[in-house]
């Protein structure tokens, strides 16, 4: 139980750094939702039909490296022998790194391509936690998920239902809480508010050590 529960943990840590990236490309870069590419690619149609070439040069450009980081997660759970959490929070620094340095440079579409690459692998790397599927990265599924769990558990008292609905509750508090931290950096930095973001980085990294130990510890307690 303990593992699930540090699980959990993780999950909404990571969570609240979906929450933090998605409000920082709205705020800080034309509206651009880089966490996925629903909205960029109905903006990549109606910029074709207003004749907008170059916004839709970018909204291919961004398409192809939210691909790329998908295929690398493909390739480097393949290859790599690592756990793809720890990558995810690798890639998640360099990427840090990558938007504060291309901040400077005016573009906001190549401001965020980092971004754009991190967030699949972000995504894959913590799809599940307690038996749930559930996105880090965006919030329609969860908020599928609460409302019908919930709905379920009032219907029919069924404690499953809302140990998931508060599973997933609990995930949208914790992206959106990320997402008014970005917020309010972003009023008094900026664009340079992203560096911010490890210390979000750090706080998942701590709870994915408490998770960690508390797999090792249930090993070594049925072993003797």
């Amino acid at each position: 139980m303990t593992i699930v529960k540090r699980q959990i943990e993780l999950h909404h840590a990571v969570s609240a750094i979906g929450g933090f990236f998605g409000g920082y490309t709205v705020l800080n870069h034309t509206d651009i939702l880089a966490n996925a590419q629903t909205g960029n690619l109905i903006k990549l149609v109606c910029n074709a039909c207003s004749g907008d070439l170059k916004s839709v040069g970018f909204m291919i450009l961004m398409f192809f490296v939210y691909a790329a980081g998908n295929a690398f997660y493909a390739i480097a759970r393949k290859y790599l022998k690592i756990s793809m959490k720890i990558v995810s929070f690798i890639v998640t620094a360099v990427g840090i790194i990558l938007v504060g340095a291309l901040s400077n440079v005016g573009n906001h579409y190549v401001s965020v391509l980092p971004i754009v690459f991190l967030a699949p692998v972000q995504w894959n790397a913590f799809k599940t936690a307690g038996g749930n599927s559930s996105a880090t990265i965006f919030s329609s599924n969860n908020v599928r998920q609460a409302v019908i769990q919930l709905t379920n558990y009032f219907m029919n008292k069924d404690k499953a239902a809302l140990r998931k609905a508060r599973f997933y509750w609990a995930t949208l508090l914790c992206f959106h809480l990320g997402l008014l931290m970005s917020c309010l950096l972003t009023m008094a930095f900026g664009v340079h508010s992203v560096w911010f973001c490890y210390i979000l980085l750090a706080i998942a990294v701590f709870t994915y050590y408490r998770y960690q130990t508390a797999k090792i510890n249930a090993f070594f307690k049925s072993r003797f």
